[in-house]
């Protein structure tokens, strides 16, 4: 058992070169998948289950035309290089996930449109490939945009929608407030950010240093002097002010994966417009907030 011997060969700097595609590793239909470790399974397996609760409850409501809208895709499979490697028999040990455009692809009911942006061609090109032999059956419903996340014309997605769920997943601090303020002008809409702590800190000199990354990813330069703790209660309090009023309290705990020396590398975030997103969310926390599934990441 251990991890495959492709990836004891992988350097990061090899998978940012590819666009986050494995060369190495391919899936049994033959096209490349992004790798992701441990940590990620646990942030998939969040959506897929705040997706299940949203999809059920909100199925009558607001005529059900519902709108998704994921803004870093992905290839659509995933492929996880902490699993073990037993046998060569890949499925079977989930060395292979779906990702989070196939993630919302699988809710029932159905999404009544799919927005899937991702900044590398074949990147959407994959996907497209995956979404056409998986989910032919949706395959009108679902806009692929090959453009940079922060450049996309939000506003012709989401007219005539009930509520737009936004999922926000970039590898790094990739997402630009100005880009949530332009989302937030949908009168209904969730948002899932993922806020990565791991390269405001690892960064911050070079932030603070002429790159502007941080002052973008913030939509303000106030991170600068406020202390490292209170950098999520800032982000969070610029979402307040574009009306998004269903966050969490300060003193919930959040969804947070740890690396392998325990430092955070990235905090969930969830904002809404409704309560009632909230409360889908805060049942979604309850079941991965369990201390075993915590100690099973770290």
């Amino acid at each position: 058992m251990g991890r495959r011997p492709e990836c004891e060969q992988c350097e990061p700097e090899d998978r940012k070169n590819e666009g986050y595609l494995c060369e190495k590793v391919k899936a049994a239909d033959g096209l490349k998948v992004r790798c992701i470790h441990e940590g990620s399974v646990l942030k998939l397996n969040v959506l897929r289950y705040y997706l299940k609760i949203f999809c059920g409850a909100m199925k009558n409501q607001l005529g059900g035309q519902h709108c998704f809208i994921d803004l870093f895709s992905g290839p659509g499979l995933c492929h996880n290089k902490d699993a073990e490697f037993i046998n060569n028999q890949d499925e079977k040990s989930e060395i292979f996930l779906p990702g989070s455009a196939l993630i919302a692809l699988d809710q029932t009911p159905a999404f009544a449109k799919y927005v899937f942006v991702d900044i590398n061609k074949d990147t959407s090109d994959i996907l497209y490939k995956r979404c056409k032999k998986q989910f032919h059956h949706l395959i009108d419903r679902i806009e692929f945009v090959n453009e940079d996340a922060n450049a996309v014309t939000i506003g012709r997605f989401q007219d005539n929608f009930g509520i737009t769920v936004v999922f926000i997943d970039p590898n790094g601090l990739d997402i630009q407030f100005d880009t949530i303020y332009r989302l937030s002008k949908q009168r209904s809409m969730d948002l899932i950010i993922n806020f990565s702590i791991l390269d405001l800190k690892r960064n911050e000199d070079n932030y603070r240093q002429g790159n502007d990354k941080a002052d973008l990813f913030f939509g303000t330069n106030k991170w600068r002097n406020t202390q490292k703790r209170e950098w999520l209660k800032l982000y969070r309090s610029q979402l307040k002010l574009l009306g998004f009023r269903a966050i969490e309290n300060e003193d919930e705990c959040v969804i947070t994966v740890p690396g392998k020396s325990n430092a955070p590398i990235y905090h969930l975030i969830y904002a809404s417009k409704n309560k009632r997103g909230l409360d889908f969310w805060r049942k979604t926390k309850k079941k991965f907030l369990q201390p075993d599934i915590m100690d099973r990441i770290q």
